[in-house]
C-alpha cells in the first residue's frame, strides 16, 4: 500500500501536523511492506508535477483538517481518475467558541494569520465559511478519520467515520536531566485550550499555588506574549513560550515536573488523550479534569472535578510529594506509553486504510 498525506502549511498547524501525518509517515516506512509520503497542500492544489507523481501512484490519499475551495476542487480532479480521498481532523470544529483560536477562520471565514493556500494568501472573509464547506466536503471524500470517538459519533451521518487515535512517536521524547536549581515548572499540556485554563478553575488554582509555594513556575506555551499580565502571579513565576515547531514543544515538554491537562464543555470533551499521554511518555505526574473522555487512563494519573479547590488541593499534593508522584510516573504510567507508540500500532492504522479501499472497490 503507498499513501501519500496533503499536511498544511499553517505555523499554527504544525505540532499537529506531526502527530496527523508525520508520525504515520515515519511507521508506515519503517514496516518495509508499504510505503507514505508527505505533500504540501500548496502542491497538492496546484497540481505539481510532484504532485501528480506522488498522488497518481498512491493507493490513498489523506487531506490533513481542511475542505474548502481550492482543496475541494482538486479532490474531484482525483476521484474522478479513481483515487480514494480521505480527511483526516482531530478537532471539534463544530463546538469551537469564540475563545478558541480557530474560531474566526470556521465560523466567519477569516484566514489564520501567516496563512495561505495553493501560494496565495486566502481572500478576506472565506464564503461559504470553511465550516459550511468542510460539512461538503466530506459528502465528497470516501471516508473520514478522526481522533477520538466522540468525533466519530459527531459526522457519522454525513460520511464513513473511523477512529485513529492519536500515537506517540516515542523515540521524539528522550529521556534528559532536566536540572531546573530546585524550581517546579508546571504546565498545560499543548492540545489543552486557554479558554479551558480559565473556565475550569485551574487558572486560579494556580494563582493560588503559586502564592503558596514560591519555588513553583506556571509554564504556558503558544500564548500571547502579554498575557501574563492578565494573571495575578508574579512575573518571576510566569514562563510563557511561543510555540510553532514540534521540536521545540517537545523540549519544554521535557522540563515540566507536573503536567496539567483541564478540560469543560463540548470541545475538550472531544480531544484526544495525547497530551496524558506525552506526559506519561516523559515520565511526568499530571492532573487532568475529570470531565475529559480519557478515563481509560484513569489508573495513571490523577481526575479532579473543575473546581478551584480541587486543582488546587491535587497539585499542592504533588508538589509536596514530587520525588515519590515522579516515581510512580516512572513506572506503570511510562510502560503503559510505550505501547502506544506509533510503530506498535500501525498496523491498526493500515487495517482502516485497507478498509476503506475495499468499501470503495465494493
Amino acid at each position: 500500500m503507498i499513501v501519500t498525506y496533503i499536511y498544511s502549511n499553517c505555523p499554527q498547524d504544525q505540532i499537529k501536523v506531526q502527530l496527523r501525518c508525520r508520525n504515520f509517515v515515519d511507521a508506515i516506512n519503517r514496516t518495509g511492506s508499504h510505503s507514505a509520503n508527505l505533500l504540501d497542500i500548496d502542491s497538492f492544489i496546484e497540481n505539481s508535477a510532484e504532485a501528480q507523481k506522488l498522488c497518481a501512484g498512491s493507493d490513498i490519499i489523506v487531506i490533513y483538517r481542511y475542505l474548502f475551495g481550492p482543496i475541494l476542487k482538486i479532490i474531484q480532479y482525483w476521484k474522478a481518475r479513481d483515487k480514494k480521498v480521505i480527511v483526516d481532523f482531530d478537532q471539534a470544529i463544530n463546538y469551537l467558541t469564540p475563545e478558541h483560536p480557530g474560531h474566526s477562520f470556521w465560523m466567519q471565514g477569516v484566514p489564520p494569520e501567516n496563512c495561505f493556500i495553493g501560494n496565495k494568501f486566502l481572500e478576506n472573509p472565506i464564503d461559504p465559511i470553511p465550516l459550511e464547506q468542510f460539512k461538503w466536503g466530506l459528502g465528497m471524500v470516501d471516508a473520514a478519520t478522526v481522533s477520538s470517538a466522540r468525533l466519530a459519533d459527531d459526522w457519522a451521518q454525513l460520511t464513513t467515520i473511523y477512529e485513529i487515535p492519536n500515537y506517540l512517536n516515542t523515540y521524539q521524547y528522550p529521556a534528559l536531566n532536566q536540572a531546573k536549581e530546585n524550581e517546579v515548572w508546571i504546565g498545560l499540556g499543548n492540545s489543552a485550550p486557554y479558554a479551558s485554563f480559565k473556565k475550569s478553575g485551574l487558572l486560579a488554582a494556580m494563582e493560588n499555588v503559586c502564592r503558596k509555594r514560591p519555588q513553583v513556575r506556571l509554564i504556558l506555551c503558544g500564548l500571547e506574549k502579554g498575557l501574563g499580565k492578565e494573571l495575578d502571579i508574579h512575573p518571576d513565576q510566569i514562563k510563557i513560550y511561543p510555540l510553532h515547531l514540534f521540536e521545540e514543544w517537545v523540549n519544554i515538554l521535557l522540563k515540566l515536573d507536573i503536567g496539567l491537562a483541564p478540560g469543560i464543555g463540548d470541545f475538550d470533551l472531544r480531544l484526544s488523550s495525547i497530551d496524558l499521554l506525552e506526559f506519561m511518555i516523559s515520565k511526568i505526574p499530571w492532573v487532568a479534569s475529570d470531565q475529559l473522555a480519557s478515563h481509560k487512563l484513569l489508573q495513571y494519573g490523577r481526575w479532579v472535578p473543575n473546581s478551584p479547590e480541587a486543582w488546587e488541593n491535587a497539585i499542592l499534593g504533588i508538589v509536596d510529594q514530587l520525588d515519590v508522584s515522579q516515581k510512580k510516573a516512572s513506572r506503570e504510567p511510562f510502560l503503559y506509553a510505550l505501547s502506544q507508540d506509533v510503530s506498535v500500532n500501525i498496523d491498526k492504522v493500515l487495517k482502516v486504510y485497507t478498509s476503506i479501499i475495499s468499501q470503495t472497490y465494493g
